[in-house]
């Protein structure tokens, strides 16, 4: 049986005498056995073979952690945008609310009476907007009754109404003056406050007390 030095058995794989070394290290080839004069490595036919199998297998293995490697390139290229994507989801809710504030508040001044806005948080999640009478306002839009549902529009999905806070209720109200009241019709001493979270974000809508002026922070 022909015994092969670990510089014959490198070149035989095409690999350097290194990377056999630290292959045979790693686990991935077998252990040679070792001379018992000099301790080189000595390989026989066997080892031979068994190790152009494992490359052989390994050919395909080195394919499927390229793949991963690829996949993990793509996948940290593609959570920031994930990212990005629910950020701008978060800020069009912020912004619809602030509209729809703004929108109610003109409604009361216009109708010349009051209107509120009923905010219902987590797990609920939406707002309706009505006279004191609890009938509906209409859409700006749809011409339907003025409610928006952020767990079925699909729009708007994964939105989360995190905390409500008009003086101690969940209610903002504007009498026929546009003037911002919480759900008993008392005046807003504080910043009344909407709480919206998407995911690990959040944006809070403030409305002021006396102009009922609407920002985000």
């Amino acid at each position: 049986m022909r015994i092969f030095r670990a510089s014959e058995i490198a070149e035989k794989l095409r690999l350097s005498r290194q990377t056999l070394v630290r292959y045979e290290k790693k686990g991935i080839f077998p252990k040679p056995r070792r001379n018992r004069i000099n301790q080189w490595r000595e390989y026989s036919e066997d080892d031979l073979r068994k190790m152009e199998q494992i490359l052989g297998r390994g050919m395909s293995l080195v394919e499927l952690i390229m793949v991963m490697a690829i996949i993990g390139i793509m996948v940290g290229l593609a959570i920031p945008r994930i990212d990005s994507f629910y950020s701008m989801k978060l800020a069009g809710a912020v912004q619809k609310t602030v509209s729809d504030i703004r929108y109610v508040q003109q409604l009361a001044v216009s109708r010349h009476e009051s209107y509120k806005i009923t905010f219902y948080n987590n797990p609920v999640n939406r707002y309706d907007v009505q006279k004191l009478d609890n009938s509906f306002a209409l859409s700006p839009f749809g011409r339907n009754n003025f409610r928006v549902d952020f767990i079925n529009d699909p729009q708007y999905k994964g939105i989360r109404i995190a905390a409500v806070s008009f003086g101690s209720s969940n209610v903002l109200r504007f009498d026929w003056q546009g003037a911002p009241q919480d759900a008993a019709g008392n005046p807003l001493v504080a910043d009344g406050q909407v709480r919206f979270s998407c995911r690990n974000e959040d944006l809070s809508v403030y409305v002021s007390p006396n102009t009922g002026w609407v920002r985000v922070q």
